[in-house]
Parts: structure tokens; sequence; C-alpha cells
């Protein structure tokens, strides 16, 4: 089951989705960091060890977060640069409302076999819409 989201809907999730996505994108620095940090270590000394244990709790400490998003109903396309889409539905096509990190509201929309860049303003207040079953 989908969740299909209202505009207003979607608009007051963003106080949840903004600090989530906030966590992934500094453990997203963090993973690199670690990484690169023990790119440049002999791989059995301490210290190696010490990061590699500490990038695999950055990297748990992501999927947890990235599962909470998951089950909120949010599509996270993009970390680094904060793109989040929600299901909804436009008259009678079911679409992605479209956030981008920043913004104060969703007020734009993509088909769901659109990337973000092709994103449009919403036309107007979307219709209160429950859980649907979209078949495969």
């Amino acid at each position: 089951m989908y969740k299909l989201f209202t505009q207003a809907q979607a608009t007051d999730l963003i106080g949840v989705v903004d600090p989530l996505l906030r966590e992934l994108q500094d453990a997203l620095k963090d993973v690199v960091r670690l990484r690169d940090e023990r790119a440049a270590l002999r791989p059995e000394g301490l210290r190696a060890q010490q990061v590699a244990a500490e990038l695999a709790f950055v990297v748990g400490s992501a999927q947890l977060t990235k599962s909470q998003l998951d089950r909120l109903g949010v599509l996270v396309k993009d970390v680094e640069h904060g793109l989040v889409d929600f299901p909804s539905k436009l008259g009678a096509e079911v679409v992605y409302l479209c956030w981008e990190q920043g913004e104060d509201a969703v007020t734009h929309y993509h088909a769901l076999n659109q990337e973000a860049g092709a994103r449009q303003p919403l036309p107007g207040g979307l219709n209160d819409v429950g859980d649907l079953r979209l078949s495969a």
C-alpha cells in the first residue's frame, strides 16, 4: 500500500522530514570522511579498526533514519540536494508532489516517470486522498 498525500499533508510533514533528511546528510558526510580516513590507514592498525567500527555505526544509523522516512511514505530522491517526493493524486493521475530542502511548503509536482527537474507548479489544492493500493 502506498500513502497518498494532499498538498497540505505533505507541507505539514516537512517539519518531520527535514530533520531526518539533515541526519542523512550529516551521515553521508561522515561516511565519506571515515572512508577517506580508513583508506589512508594501515588495515591492521588499531585506528583503522576504530574507524571501521565508527563507519559501521554511522551506516547503521543512516539506515534507521532512512527507514523512518520510508515508514512516513515519502521518497528521498537526492539526499545531498535535499529532494523528497510525496506520492499524491492530481485529478485521476498519480503524481509526486516534490519538495526541495529550504522550501517552506510543497508547491510543485511531477509525473511518476519524470525527474524532479521536470517539476511544475501545482494548479491548486489537492483533494483529500487515503491509502490506495497500486498494482505493480
